[in-house]
């Protein structure tokens, strides 16, 4: 053993915590021997929790065959955060641990036999199958009981379907039924699979949430008819996960099917949401179909998300001649979302005009203009800017009636906007303005309306 080895080894044993810590700080670059394993071990019940921390973390980041027989026995520690910390090591080193802690079980009291159980399940390897379905069949405990069908349902465990659905049979008072229900939901054979759709209209709507989760993880083309046959018929709280479910198992089994309207329309509650991954889901669904129902309830949403935003513009366009009026009416009607909408706007109008689409009638451009001129008073700066671009876009002449309170816009960038807009206005008002913007309090906006007003004086 050379001096260097014989330091660490006494600096481990020392009586100053500092000194244990930063010994067991320093191996993390070093290999340990059988030797040094042990002594390690042994500070997993050091007085000072910052030494245990420091154990703790040698053994996460440097795994040896070893680690789980030293520390096994901390499981059975009175202290819990002793016990904790030993879990969360035998945890880190996967199957390298499970023969150790398999080799516990029925060593200590319930609790005990609950906490390996259940770390044996995270760990996911199937060796300790048959042994957890002994316990499972024998123990009197309900911790164990759940302790060993969440852990087999971890595992996947196909061979002990038949003994968890038994289970769900003699649990009377409900007790085990949630747990029991998420596992053979996680393992997910046909056996399982049947056995939801055959109990569902009997369980209340927490177990009916689990089966349909389930389904969409591992359901087949019969459990995808009996999600979509249920979901004329849910309760309103059950029709987001079901349409999530739906459309998981139609992506998964690369199905396209037909949507007749009464399903649209209970897919389209599932956009009122609030968890993003059911509004995708809904959306995903109803994508294809092009009806005013469908693509209003798209204009209702856009701006929350900018995945979808992203999809949604594509629609509009692709659906431009149904989907334009539909967004002239959010606009009309000072929709919740409206900024989101005038920049929208913005594009589809550019975009009809660009590919020939017939302009709006003298009526619709009047209603649109005096809609746009209430959103220059806005509070929001972007929504006053955008209205102004919108404005001069239309009709240049007519959006020079509102320019006095764009002048005055207390927002540096929009008087730098309008500037912009100006330049490209020839009506002889335009020059009293920016005249009157050479004036502003700052400085840029004054030197940015003199450029503009000598660009204009060259063209003249």
């Amino acid at each position: 053993m050379s001096d260097q080895e014989k330091i660490l080894r006494q600096s481990l044993k020392s009586s100053d915590a500092t000194v244990r810590k930063e010994t067991l700080e320093s191996l993390l670059t070093v290999d340990l021997d059988n030797e040094l394993i042990e002594m390690v071990a042994q500070l997993f019940s050091d007085p000072d929790k910052g030494v245990r921390d420091a154990a703790s973390m040698l053994f996460t980041f440097q795994p040896y065959d070893e680690v789980p027989a030293q520390i096994v026995k901390y499981v059975f520690s009175e202290d819990i955060s002793i016990r904790n910390m030993a879990g969360e090591v035998l945890l880190k080193n996967g199957k390298n641990s499970v023969s150790t802690l398999m080799s516990e079980l029925g060593k200590g009291n319930s609790d005990d036999e609950k906490f390996i159980i259940d770390i044996l399940g995270w760990i996911g390897n199937p060796k300790p199958t048959k042994k957890i379905l002994e316990i499972l069949k024998t123990s009197k405990n309900e911790n164990v009981t759940l302790a060993c069908a969440e852990a087999l349902g971890n595992i996947k465990a196909e061979e002990a379907v038949s003994d968890l659905v038994a289970l769900l049979a003699d649990d009377k008072d409900e007790i085990l039924t949630p747990t029991v229900m998420e596992a053979l939901g996680k393992i997910g054979n046909k056996e399982a699979i049947d056995h939801f759709m055959k109990v569902y209209n009997d369980q209340d709507i927490l177990t009916k949430y689990t089966i349909i989760e389930s389904l969409g993880r591992v359901g087949d083309e019969d459990s995808l008819g009996f999600l979509l046959n249920e979901l004329k018929t849910a309760d309103d709280a059950l029709v987001g996960s079901i349409v999530k479910s739906s459309e998981q198992l139609l992506s998964t089994m690369g199905f396209e099917i037909e949507f007749d309207e009464e399903l649209r329309g209970v897919i389209l509650k599932a956009l009122d949401e609030s968890d993003e991954s059911i509004i995708f889901a809904a959306v995903k669904l109803l994508y294809k179909y092009d009806n005013k129902e469908i693509l209003a309830a798209f204009v209702s949403i856009y701006g929350e998300n900018d995945e979808l935003d992203s999809m949604f513009k594509d629609k509009f366009i692709n659906s431009y001649k149904t989907a334009f009026p539909i967004l002239l009416e959010g606009i009309h009607n000072n929709a919740d979302n409206i900024k989101q909408l005038l920049m929208l706007f913005k594009d589809l109008y550019e975009y009809g005009i660009e590919n020939g689409f017939e302009p709006l009638s003298d009526i619709k451009n009047m209603e649109l203009l005096n809609s746009l001129s209430t959103y220059v008073d806005s509070y929001d700066e972007e929504i006053r800017m955008i209205s102004a671009e919108l404005l001069f876009k239309i009709n240049p002449k007519d959006a020079l009636l509102f320019t006095d309170k764009l002048v005055e816009d207390d927002n540096i960038w929009n008087r730098l906007k309008l500037l912009e807009l100006l330049s490209d206005v020839d009506e002889p008002e335009v020059i009293d303005l920016i005249k009157k913007l050479k004036e502003d309090p700052d400085e840029m906006v004054r030197e940015r309306a003199e450029s503009v007003l000598d660009e204009k004086q060259t063209r003249i």
